[in-house]
């Protein structure tokens, strides 16, 4: 089935629809044999993230405070698998840093760069063998979380209470955009991010309720998402050279232009991120609720109109 809650299955059977889907698609990549290792654990990680939205869209429902634990475990077993995907992502920052700035900087310099992060993570994983996680064994973790799915204490779980956990998540996102813009640390950016992939991924559970509206919205949060995402890929790579890192001898490049170059991207994503930002975050939260609660209340009603008939 889709990532999108069920209007005609109810809240708590579509709830334990979707996590059992997410756990399994996490678990199938991670046990894939061969194949592209860190695209597989990319995909694992996503099918987790979006579980950790599913869990939170639910969990103000008297009772489904005991899934804190099913939140935690699906967090952790994303940090287990994170330093595999870091690197990946590391290497595709500098490719997206080489195609903005053709003609600019030379592609020799940012070429021997790639090279010498791909050098050096590969070192430091033959280093350090926990800096790899044991796919099998997180597997294995969530083969036991979607076994006990229909264990969850979703029984008072209704619209109400997804309306209520989607306007929680809006309001959340706002509020780190406020903060953004009194400091824009990396720090409070990243925090922002995390914000607004929820909301990107509880707007796609909630599109059916009125897809027109809801999937347009959940697109300009996935748009921010990535905005802000590209900008914290660049805040790590800006670490990530200003700590050094080995280049070969011949190597022409020039890291205080890099940095510049990073600096000078990371201010244009910023400045596309809070424009999006003031759209979609546009209306103040108890606004926001109220309209998504009275889209959720019309289209559960349709829905049992249609069924009755």
């Amino acid at each position: 089935m889709a990532y999108r809650l069920s209007l005609a299955d109810g809240v708590p059977a579509s709830v334990r629809a979707c996590a059992r889907e997410q756990l399994e698609t996490a678990v199938a990549q991670l046990e894939q044999p061969g194949g592209d290792r860190a695209a597989a654990i990319h995909d694992a990680r996503k099918a987790l993230k979006k579980a950790r939205s599913l869990l939170r869209l639910v969990q103000g429902a008297r009772g489904a405070k005991g899934l804190r634990r099913e939140r935690d475990a699906l967090r952790d077993a994303g940090r287990a698998l994170s330093a595999t995907r870091d690197t990946d992502a590391l290497l595709e920052t500098v490719d997206k840093l080489a195609e903005h700035a053709a003609g600019r900087v030379p592609a020799v310099e940012l070429t021997q760069l790639r090279e010498a992060l791909a050098t050096d993570a590969a070192t430091a994983a033959d280093g350090d063998g926990s800096a790899a996680a044991d796919p099998a064994a997180v597997a294995q973790t969530l083969r036991g979380l979607a076994s006990a799915v229909d264990d969850w204490p979703l029984a008072r779980a209704d619209w109400a209470v997804v309306g209520a956990g989607a306007a929680r998540t809006y309001a959340r996102g706002r509020a780190a955009l406020a903060a953004v813009h009194e400091e824009p640390s990396a720090e409070r950016l990243h925090e922002w991010r995390k914000r607004v992939k929820d909301l990107w991924y509880q707007l796609r559970l909630l599109a059916p309720a009125w897809p027109d509206v809801l999937d347009a919205h959940a697109q300009a949060a996935h748009a921010l998402a990535d905005l802000l995402g590209d900008d914290h890929d660049l805040t790590v790579l800006r670490e990530r050279l200003e700590r050094g890192i080995a280049l070969p001898p011949q190597a022409g490049a020039d890291v205080p232009a890099l940095l510049a170059l990073v600096d000078e991207r990371r201010a244009e994503l910023q400045a596309a991120a809070l424009r999006l930002g003031a759209r979609l975050y546009a209306e103040p939260p108890n606004a926001y609720g109220r309209r998504l609660g009275r889209i959720l209340d019309a289209a559960v009603a349709e829905q049992r109109e249609g069924g009755a008939a």
